[in-house]
């Protein structure tokens, strides 16, 4: 009976041995038959010579200028010094004596300027892989005076006292005078150079692409 039992485990285990062999047999032929299809597929689909090429369309480049935003904008500081005297007349003619009164200013302002990305001119060339861009005239976004900043000079007078309206003029001056400024020390050109480099970071994506700018 002992040996019977001893047979039978024996038979078993061999069939196990059989099946798990015939297994990893078909096992390794279906994994390297597969590389094999896949190489294959790789190989045939390449020609000699070929060169694969991205192809990038002007809505892509679109999408990334409309990205940039605010980041198109450059900011320029000047720093204006500005006085006025205001005198009561009689009959426009005659000055009223003790009514002469005095305010001079002193202060640093910030002028920003910008680009519409809607008015950027866009053109694709494919063949010679050039995104060409014309930048629009920059435009004023923002020009104000840095109230912190300010040092204030009066001369008042108990018969001509001092208004607020003498004040917001004199400060629409000074931002008029600090536009003038900025501008002189090249404020537009600044800002296109500034424009110019954050359009081909944002456009760097597009490989094989140049950024040429008209």
């Amino acid at each position: 009976m002992k040996k019977i039992v001893q047979d039978i485990l024996a038979v078993l285990l061999v069939f196990a041995l059989g099946f798990g062999a015939c297994w990893g047999w078909f096992r390794y032929k279906e994994m390297t038959g597969a590389e094999a299809v896949e190489s294959a597929g790789e190989f045939d689909l390449r020609l000699p010579g070929e060169v694969e090429k991205s192809v990038v369309t002007l809505d892509e480049v679109e999408v990334q200028l409309k990205k940039i935003g605010q980041l198109a904008v450059h900011s320029g500081e000047y720093s204006v010094s500005r006085s006025k005297e205001y005198v009561r007349h009689f009959l426009d003619d005659v000055p009223i004596p003790g009514t002469k009164n005095a305010i001079g200013l002193k202060c640093t302002g910030i002028v920003k300027v910008g680009f519409d990305i809607d008015d950027i001119a866009l053109m694709l060339d494919d063949k010679s892989q050039r995104i060409y861009i014309r930048l629009p005239a920059p435009r004023v976004l923002d020009n104000y005076v840095i109230w912190d900043s300010i040092e204030c000079e009066e001369d008042n007078s108990w018969l001509n006292p001092i208004e607020f309206d003498q004040y917001q003029l004199l400060i629409d001056e000074i931002e008029q005078e600090g536009l003038a400024q900025a501008e002189e020390n090249g404020l537009y050109e600044a800002a296109r150079e500034n424009t110019r480099t954050v359009i081909r970071e944002f456009l760097s994506g597009f490989d094989g692409y140049e950024v040429v700018f008209l």
